[in-house]
């Protein structure tokens, strides 16, 4: 059975902008920066570029990440992803798309390991809302 449809109304929050130490973990960083001032539901984008990759791909049918990593210099063209609890501690769930010099590109889910060259970051945060990740049967994911 397909798990219901369902939305919550949020609220705009506080709202960080910054940039990110060269060599820092992108996803780590990010993640850090939640815990300490108390972000638990946001918004994220992320412009810049990466020394060395990493992410991944799920598969559906056998309820898996393949990871995937690319030491590869990178622009980051696309990036999109949201701040929730998940086993009590802000968690970062983005996905990204990696460009390199001849245009070809790599993306999916990220992991850490992203290692940063230059990444400006934006955090929106979202109040009124409760946005706690719980495993799903249905996908094998952790879901809100």
């Amino acid at each position: 059975m397909s798990s219901p449809t369902r939305f919550w109304e949020a609220t705009a929050g506080r709202a960080f902008v910054g940039r990110l130490a060269a060599g820092a973990d992108l996803v780590a960083e990010i993640e850090r920066l939640c815990a300490e001032q108390g972000v638990v539901a946001a918004q994220v984008t992320v412009i810049g570029a990466v020394r060395r990759v990493t992410y991944a791909y799920y598969e559906q049918d056998d309820h898996r990440y393949l990871e995937l990593a690319s030491t590869t210099h990178h622009e980051i063209v696309g990036f999109v992803g949201n701040v929730s609890l998940r086993d009590d501690r802000p968690f970062l769930h983005a996905h990204a798309t990696f460009a390199d010099a001849g245009g070809a590109t790599v993306g999916g889910h990220l992991l850490r390991g992203c290692e940063v060259f230059a990444a400006e970051v934006m955090i929106r945060e979202l109040g009124g809302v409760s946005l706690v990740r719980v495993p799903d049967e249905e996908t094998g994911l952790a879901l809100w």
